[in-house]
């Protein structure tokens, strides 16, 4: 794959046009990817493991052709696995994963994906709004369009957000009331950031080895990897599905426009006194398969009605929790992979990738952005 450009998450025309903000952006994607790829190499220079099978499209891609689409997208649940059912005895811990949140307090959801519930004086749900926009692309717009913040949080969240609201002294506060304890304007767990999953991505086109044999196995080899979280849906399932197109000799990289999406939700089994309401999910930002933001509320005349979220149940279940909408949202990533299979690395041991790039092996693009690395899946 080649660009000539990086376009925000979801192809969400955010910039208006501005060509400044495009070329802003592109650079500032470039530079994550650049980092990356400069971990990597060194890593692999050290360790005699090869060359880097993953590529900036921006300044180094490859016209060659690639795999078909579909065979790069990689998906997982949206629900938080670390709070998941265990087995009999064991439910899934819905309440756990949703606390009452209080203001500058990040979210427990890690897979991506993170919710806020609105409930009425009453404590029955209103609505609940899932968001999987990263953290860095709100930064990225706090610093460089911060009036095309506000209206995002005046828009999706409240009109009455103000500047004051979320620059306090100046500076974008992303764990602002009104994306912490009033909504979810965008993600707020430290590792939900696109910086994490270039890195990830990057980081799994590493092949890996324990006393001479190969991994080849999604939980052994993140374990060994150290990319992520073995806890989670998402990065063991990236790695594995990177690093079976790695271990294929294939170069890799990720589809522009880079992001987490919301791929689709299942609303089979959601009822309304006896009807079906799994129609009730709308995505509002973005759409199927690069959904960005999506509430589920009941139609006016059904509010009108005196009905609530609360109302709606699940295969006979009462919906008690945001969670378990969560449960049938499906997220993706979409990694782009060459046909051709000409690369012959050699697996190397375990241990993480440093995230801080030594000079004499740093790429010579690479941007200052490696304190966003630190920051990625751990």
């Amino acid at each position: 794959m080649q660009v000539d450009h990086f376009d925000p998450p979801g192809n969400i025309d955010d910039f208006g046009g501005d060509a400044n903000l495009k070329n802003l952006w592109t650079r500032e994607m470039s530079g994550m990817f650049e980092d990356s790829v400069a971990l990597v190499t060194q890593f692999l220079h050290i360790h005699n493991g090869g060359i880097c099978q993953f590529y900036n499209p921006f300044t180094h891609g490859r016209t060659a052709p690639d795999l078909a689409p579909s065979l790069g997208d990689i998906p997982w649940n949206g629900f938080p696995k670390r709070f998941a059912s265990t087995g009999p005895g064991h439910p899934t811990r819905f309440a756990d994963a949703e606390p009452s949140r209080v203001t500058g307090q990040a979210r427990l959801q890690d897979e991506y994906l993170e919710w806020h519930v609105n409930r009425n004086a009453a404590g029955k749900i209103v609505s609940i709004h899932f968001t999987c926009e990263a953290w860095d692309y709100f930064d990225f717009l706090a610093e460089h369009a911060p009036t095309k913040i506000l209206q995002l949080y005046q828009t999706f969240i409240n009109p009455a957000v103000t500047r004051a609201d979320l620059f306090p002294g100046g500076s974008y506060n992303r764990l602002n009331k009104w994306n912490t304890a009033l909504g979810a304007m965008h993600l707020t767990h430290s590792a939900n950031n696109l910086g994490a999953e270039v890195f990830l991505a990057a980081s799994a086109t590493v092949r890996r080895q324990n006393q001479g044999v190969e991994l080849t196995h999604s939980i052994p080899l993140i374990q060994c990897a150290g990319y992520g979280d073995d806890k989670r849906n998402s990065d063991p399932n990236i790695g594995i599905a990177v690093n079976n197109l790695a271990r294929q000799g294939r170069m890799i990289t990720l589809a522009n426009p880079v992001g987490l999406y919301m791929s689709g939700f299942d609303g089979s089994g959601l009822t309304l006194n006896g009807q079906p309401a799994g129609g009730f999910f709308r995505v509002v930002r973005g759409s199927f398969p690069r959904a960005l933001r999506a509430v589920y509320e009941l139609p006016p005349a059904e509010g009108g009605a005196g009905h609530t979220v609360s109302d709606i149940t699940i295969g006979g279940q009462a919906l008690e929790f945001g969670g378990q909408l969560a449960e049938r949202i499906t997220m993706h990533l979409f990694g782009i992979a060459s046909v051709a299979q000409d690369v012959h690395n050699s697996p190397v041991g375990c241990g993480p990738i440093p995230t801080a790039v030594a000079p004499a092996h740093a790429a010579p693009a690479a941007v200052a952005h490696t304190t966003r690395l630190l920051q990625a899946r751990i």
